[in-house]
């Protein structure tokens, strides 16, 4: 299995590299993003974030670029931009302005770019908003594997119900069950499934010590004023 795995990444990497050659780019230098970098394989193309039931007011996510092809020995520029056509937030105001361009440090194979969501204003408690990004070539790097030169990010100001909730047993979602986690544990649920995963046993305890709190507590009452019941 580990070999179809190596093979399977390799085929995508010549791939991405003949796509390139159509626009006379001999894939010794080009970039794409890896949002998840503990798994190369994760082909995740967004990132959710609410600022409900935290004691912040801006969160910085690290966006890791990876270099397709070989390192040089001097910095070589990255460019990242806002797709205003598909961004609903606004810049100063949800989102920091991004910088020009950004630096591939020499000899480097990936850097991380930091990108900050500010809390902003009301609109966040009534809707989601949109900041998508894209990659562009540079005088230094062209564009790498197609389907990750864009990355999503939906933020809001109110409780979401994480992608892989249907995965994990804490019995159906509301608003109420989310912000009881952060009121009793002062934690929120991971971003990803996998940093989920890697805690998987306190999550469990935490959710049994969730459910008996909401059982102790009959009724619990949900935000459309609906009893919780006991999941665990």
């Amino acid at each position: 299995m580990k070999k179809i795995f190596y093979i399977g990444i390799l085929f995508g990497l010549l791939t991405a590299c003949q796509e390139n050659k159509m626009n006379d780019f001999d894939c010794t230098g080009a970039v794409y993003f890896q949002i998840n970098p503990s798994y190369w394989s994760d082909l995740s193309d967004s990132i959710l974030y609410s600022f409900a039931g935290k004691k912040v007011t801006e969160k910085t996510f690290n966006i890791q670029v990876n270099l397709m092809g070989e390192t040089v020995n001097r910095d070589r520029k990255i460019r990242l931009v806002v797709d205003r056509e598909k961004t609903t937030a606004e810049a100063g105001v949800h989102y920091r302005a991004l910088e020009d361009f950004y630096i591939l440090p020499k000899n480097a194979h990936n850097v991380q770019i930091p990108v900050t969501l500010l809390q902003g204003d009301s609109r966040l408690k009534k809707e989601f908003l949109h900041l998508t990004l894209k990659l562009e070539a540079s005088d230094d790097l062209q564009l790498g594997l197609t389907k990750r030169t864009v990355i999503r990010i939906l933020m809001a100001d109110m409780y979401m119900k994480p992608t892989y909730w249907d995965n994990i047993d804490w019995g159906n979602y509301s608003a109420k069950k989310h912000s009881l986690l952060l009121e009793q544990f002062e934690v929120d649920f991971p971003e990803t499934a996998s940093e989920y995963s890697k805690d998987y046993y306190l999550w469990r305890a935490r959710s049994n010590a969730l459910s008996q709190y909401v059982e102790e507590n009959y009724p619990v009452l949900d935000e459309n004023n609906q009893p919780i019941e006991p999941w665990f």
